[in-house]
């Protein structure tokens, strides 16, 4: 109808828009960070992503400093009570506010209508040292914090894109992290969706019994 619900919307409407447009803001910059021939774009190269998936899926990298995203933000128009409130940045004991993610590759987080409410982020080696992390460090990953838009025991990564897939199929593969996702899109697997590392809930199931009646877990 052309009406523009971002300036027309009541004030809760507003306040949840807010968020959308910080998390937006926020995947941009980690987005513009990922350069190409960096260490983390290399690393991602090595694990099979090609550059369509990349930019498809808007993977992005967070830098080692404390507040790169926050300075951004601010300059942005943000306050640092939304920016608070998004999840993207904590306050420390000493009241000062920190990025929370750091050193990390990010995976921006989709809802079901494909807007941005959240991100994961695996662990870069410590800041000093380029190179990745090996061992049980490189597994760790972090996501955003529960917020009004983003709850985790109801997200499915990559369900924004597969949930047609899934329901002309009737057939649900369930895979338990973002790379696995990833990898069995860009191989051709469209009926996919990752619970994102974390526990399957009865909300999952409830959303994928809306689309489908077999689940595969793989």
């Amino acid at each position: 109808a052309g009406i523009d619900l971002k300036k027309s919307g009541g004030g809760d409407w507003q306040k949840y828009n807010r968020l959308y447009e910080i998390n937006e803001a926020a995947k941009n910059f980690f987005q513009q960070s990922l350069l190409k021939n960096s260490t983390p774009y290399v690393y991602l190269k090595s694990r099979g992503l090609t550059d369509q998936t990349m930019e498809e899926f808007e993977i992005g990298l967070a830098g080692a400093g404390s507040d790169f995203l926050l300075r951004h933000l601010v300059k942005q128009g943000f306050s640092i009570e939304e920016i608070e409130r998004a999840g993207v940045v904590f306050r420390t004991e000493r009241g000062t506010y920190w990025d929370r993610f750091r050193n990390r590759l990010m995976f921006p987080l989709y809802n079901h209508q494909g807007k941005v409410v959240g991100f994961t982020g695996r662990v870069l080696q410590d800041s000093t040292h380029p190179e990745l992390a090996e061992g049980p460090a490189a597994a760790k990953y972090v996501n955003s914090p529960e917020t009004p838009i983003f709850q985790k025991s109801k997200f499915l990564y990559g369900f924004h894109k597969s949930k047609n897939f899934i329901r002309e199929k009737n057939e649900a593969v369930l895979v338990e992290g973002q790379m696995d996702f990833l990898m069995s899109w860009q191989d051709g697997l469209k009926n996919v969706a990752a619970t994102s590392g974390t526990a399957l809930t009865n909300d999952h199931l409830l959303l994928l019994k809306r689309y489908c009646d077999q689940l595969v877990l793989s």
